[in-house]
């Protein structure tokens, strides 16, 4: 797995990526607008995306959801705005902020669960999955 972070805060985009870095996770690189990580994706191997909701320049990570589903790349958002609507996202789920490091990853290893047809093992409770496993 490669994920690409996309958070306009930094410290959290720093610590995000440091925490997934620490679990042996690969990190395509962090952006903090659509332009950015349009731009990573392009540039990079990305097979996963945690996407903030509310980005930098005004920019949706509802709309980021959406090209990135275009391009076969699933997404997790984490944000502490979870959508209330699950149709306005392809997102597999929302991460609600604050998160631990251990929810962080067990989010990430329940959406690819869920993305590989089997059952989450752990679900933390700051999780909402949109989608259900067949």
């Amino acid at each position: 797995m490669r994920v690409l972070i996309v958070e306009d805060e930094l410290l959290v985009a720093m610590e995000i990526e440091y925490i997934l870095k620490s679990n042996g996770i690969a990190v395509s690189g962090c952006a903090s607008n659509i332009s950015e990580a349009q731009n990573i994706v392009r540039q990079q191997e990305c097979t996963f995306a945690l996407v903030d909701i509310n980005l930098a320049d005004g920019d949706s990570g509802l709309s980021l959801a959406r090209w990135l589903a275009e391009q076969n790349i699933p997404s997790l958002h984490v944000s502490g705005n979870c959508p209330a609507d699950r149709n306005a996202t392809p997102a597999v789920g929302c991460l609600r902020k604050p998160f631990s490091p251990r929810d962080l990853i067990s989010g990430l290893h329940a959406a690819e669960a869920i993305l590989n047809d089997a059952s989450p093992k752990c679900v933390p409770s700051g999780l909402e999955l949109f989608c259900a496993s067949s």
